[in-house]
């Protein structure tokens, strides 16, 4: 269902040009405490040592390396891992067909080996329908959308970690990674439509409230100042009262939406998809003279560091934009040896990038200088 979904997408107005590959995965990456944790194309999961810097090919940066096999070897990953305090959770597309994904829970401190340790509190679940967005942690929870239209929620701790806890259903596929705040999951749906849902207490899993967009939503959410910001496929960045859902504005690009937009607590930073960089600000009006544009689309959510923007683009390339104006401060031409869909992370002043060719890279933003690399190719 996912890749024909993909297919339909490819071939309609919404896209109109080869834009994903979708064969296994993102090689996405999520760094904590000097490790960082990434999902393989390859279908493993990966500990790295941040700190540790070697050549493509060297072992010296694994710390462990989690690789089942027969019929519980795992699909590509496309959302990045979520880190708790003990424990990381990923899930991963499934099978061929799209089905047959899993949730695992993996100890921080695990060894490498390619069952799950129950002995550590490990554990592993069928969840069904391909997990395109990451899961997120909040109040116990371990929560995700997935191809078959559901939001899971399935508890981390107590005395029954993986079990289910609650399932919200849309009508479409969910391929975004959910926000959580005060109690409630944000997403949005390929029905159109953006969520608002109680994660915890006596109604946890029923709908606060739903608004409809134009177009399908795959954007993560952002939550500033009592609004909540998201892109959708109708061109459309929308302002959402957290509240009640009821549209504060709307700003229309060039382009849909994938990437999540992003903030510095003043101005807003959203990418579209024919790789124009824009900034609002909480009103939705335009604060740069003119808005960036990239050679290629941009699929990867930008991070922020300080002032400054850095933005990955699908056809591999990194710019460094000033989040005052949008001027390139630098750009990295030759840098990612593949393109870019998974969103950026970091820890202090070093960009991790996970790329399809199988190479997640560090890079050091104030020297602008690739600090980091490793091959997770098997």
């Amino acid at each position: 269902m996912l890749l024909l979904l993909v297919a339909l997408l490819i071939l309609t107005a919404c896209t109109g040009r080869d834009l994903i590959s979708w064969g296994s995965g993102w090689t996405p990456a999520a760094v904590s405490d000097g490790v960082v944790y990434v999902g393989t194309k390859d279908g493993e999961v990966l500990a790295l040592d941040a700190n540790r810097n070697g050549n493509l090919r060297g072992e010296e940066q694994v710390k462990w390396r989690f690789s089942p096999e027969g019929d519980e070897r795992l699909g590509g990953f496309f959302g990045a891992p979520a880190v708790g305090e003990e424990y990381v959770y990923v899930a991963d597309r499934g099978n061929r067909d799209d089905t047959g994904a899993r949730l695992y829970a993996l100890r921080k401190d695990r060894g490498s080996d390619g069952t799950v340790r129950s002995d550590m509190g490990e554990w592993g679940k069928d969840v069904g329908g391909a997990v395109v967005g990451g899961p997120v942690l909040a109040a116990g929870l371990v929560m995700f959308g997935s191809d078959d239209g559901n939001l899971s929620a399935y508890y981390t701790a107590g005395d029954t970690p993986g079990r289910l806890a609650w399932r919200f259903p849309t009508e479409a596929q969910i391929w975004t990674t959910p926000l959580t705040a005060d109690g409630i999951a944000y997403f949005g749906s390929m029905d159109r439509h953006v969520y608002a849902v109680l994660t915890t207490g006596d109604r946890a899993g029923d709908e606060v409230w739903k608004y409809k967009t134009g177009g399908a939503v795959v954007s993560r959410p952002l939550q500033l100042d009592g609004m909540l910001i998201v892109g959708s496929f109708d061109k459309k960045l929308y302002a959402l009262d957290l509240t009640d859902g009821s549209l504060l504005w709307s700003f229309e690009a060039s382009d849909w939406f994938w990437a999540g937009p992003v903030s510095d607590g003043e101005y807003i930073f959203a990418s579209s998809m024919d790789g124009t960089v824009y900034a609002l600000d909480k009103n939705g009006n335009p604060v740069w003279p003119v808005p960036f544009k990239a050679e290629s689309p941009v699929v990867s959510t930008p991070v922020l560091i300080d002032d400054m923007l850095v933005v990955a683009t699908d056809g591999g390339k990194l710019h460094l934009l000033r989040a005052s104006d949008g001027s390139e401060r630098e750009v990295f031409k030759d840098l990612l040896g593949g393109r870019v869909k998974a969103p950026l992370s970091r820890e202090d002043n070093v960009v991790f990038i996970g790329a399809e060719d199988h190479t997640v890279r560090g890079m050091n933003v104030e020297r602008w200088a690739e600090v980091w690399q490793i091959s997770t190719r098997k």
